[in-house]
């Protein structure tokens, strides 16, 4: 058969025998020309691309062979990110067979298998990555956040050993410095756990120093006031978060606060239920918001009113554009409601009762200490300028605890808010609380969301996949003589 007589999809029929007779014949150049073809007709064929990587592998054709490998362990991670699961394991498949047990894959499989909830078998990965490549930074990094810093000590050795070399980039330092100072915890080394923590922060703030980042307290404080002054007592006060009939869905539940204050369990819980898609932490709403924010600070509150009206309904209709779908896959209806988690709209009380007076909003709360504990422990992107110093963290949530303040006094009966301490002492109590007020029913699942199987991103991923306890509070108390310079940056 020509190549030119192939058909140009759903020809595996056609596509396999051509391929095997170019093989038989030792035709390696017509296997590539065929097998190229068919990658084209079938990009998702693991067959196509194994006889590509073949025919290029004989030919000593060795770097097109590397980069049709590299093509799909790329391939896969971008899958993986955009949830498309099942396309991001096909792409695994095909690379494993073209370099079986290369660490590149085991460390994509084992990212797949963390965001999937498969947490043994993705140990196993990062395990065997790091057997393959003793000096894989990521794996590390990985490792130590599926473990929860405990790491075997001939692992920590290794850390150490990375540490010491002037080759590491800053942004694996700081990555490896953090996964240390868990590592040091677990075994009560609190000390040197803090010191880790420290110097992951340092690396991180030169690191956003050179970029331009820095945390501006007058800048946040202003925003406040223009916040406070934009939303006065009485906005949006007749609105209802009860979801109208006929409205169109899905529609949002926003879950908000600090990070680290339990709003990764809250999404959980809700995306439990038959009805909810857990989105994850959208970014729509803070560049509506900074928008806002900047218009503001360039025409005035007044004027800013005015304008704001007349741009609600466009607003409304590109962050419901931008709302994710479910994963593929999925099975069942359409979701209602689909969770927003992203904790900087706690900015955006006010603008989410104007843009949707039927949606839920719930507040997560939790002990200050060890918010500002957790902030400074983990690896925070460029969203959080203020992560990298205590002193910087302390005055952040202080600013929070004045704006929520205001939000609560401005609709009392439309946020519901959930503290984290009472969550871990009744969770039966405020999860039916929690499903009340959201207007959803009661399913079994919801009171075990660590049972439920989707895919979580966020530092948390590790911690929802198991019951609710107090395992993971009160770790604040062996810190306390570090935590001063947040203390006092905290209001009275």
């Amino acid at each position: 058969m020509e190549l030119a007589q192939l058909p140009q999809q759903g020809a595996s029929q056609a596509w396999t025998p051509a391929c095997s007779r170019a093989a038989r014949s030792r035709n390696w150049p017509l296997m590539q020309q065929i097998a190229s073809a068919w990658t084209r007709a079938e990009p998702d064929s693991v067959q196509a691309w194994q006889s590509l990587s073949h025919a290029c592998f004989e030919q000593k054709l060795f770097t097109e062979s590397l980069d049709n490998f590299r093509q799909h362990v790329s391939a896969a991670r971008i899958a993986t990110a955009a949830e498309r699961f099942e396309r991001a394991q096909r792409h695994l498949t095909t690379a494993d067979r073209l370099q079986p047990g290369a660490s590149e894959v085991l460390l994509a499989s084992c990212r797949l298998n963390y965001l999937t909830g498969k947490l043994q078998q993705a140990e196993q990965d990062c395990r065997q990555a790091l057997a393959a490549s003793p000096t894989l930074v990521p794996a590390y990094i990985t490792l130590g956040q599926l473990c929860q810093g405990r790491l075997r000590r001939e692992e920590v050795a290794a850390i150490q050993r990375l540490l010491a070399q002037t080759w590491l980039h800053p942004e694996y330092r700081a990555a490896l410095l953090f996964t240390l100072g868990e590592a040091l915890d677990h075994v009560k080394e609190y000390g040197a756990a803090f010191s880790a923590w420290q110097q992951a922060n340092r690396v991180n703030m030169q690191l956003s120093q050179q970029e331009g980042i820095a945390y501006q307290r007058d800048e946040q404080e202003q925003e406040l006031d223009i916040l406070i002054s934009l939303f006065p007592p009485g906005t949006g006060s007749s609105v209802s978060h009860k979801k109208a009939a006929g409205t169109e869905s899905p529609q949002p539940i926003f879950v908000l606060g600090m990070p680290r204050s339990g709003t990764t369990l809250v999404e959980s819980i809700l995306a439990s239920h038959s009805t909810v898609h857990g989105g994850g932490e959208l970014p729509m709403l803070p560049e509506i918001h900074d928008e806002l924010i900047a218009m503001a600070r360039r025409i005035g509150i007044e004027e800013t009113r005015n304008v704001m009206q007349r741009k609600l309904a466009r607003w409304r209709e590109a962050y419901l554009a931008a709302l994710p779908t479910p994963a593929e896959g999925g099975a069942g209806e359409k979701p209602r409601w689909v969770v927003d988690k992203q904790p900087l709209n706690f900015r955006s009380i006010g603008l989410i009762r104007l843009l949707f007076p039927d949606s839920p909003i719930i507040a997560t709360e939790r002990d200050a200490l060890e918010i500002g504990l957790s902030i400074y422990r983990h690896d925070f992107s460029k969203n959080w300028p203020c992560a990298h110093r205590l002193e910087d963290i302390g005055h952040y949530l202080g600013l929070h605890r004045r704006l929520m303040a205001h939000w609560y006094a401005l609709a009392p009966n439309h946020i519901h808010r959930i503290e984290h301490a009472d969550m871990i002492k009744d969770s039966s109590a405020e999860i039916r609380n929690l499903l009340a007020f959201a207007g959803l029913s009661e399913e079994p699942a919801c009171y075990e969301p660590h049972k439920t199987q989707r895919a979580v991103s966020t530092f948390s991923a590790v911690q929802v996949r198991q019951p609710v306890s107090a395992a993971f509070s009160g770790r604040a108390r062996h810190y306390v003589s570090y935590l001063e310079p947040l203390k006092k940056n905290l209001p009275a």
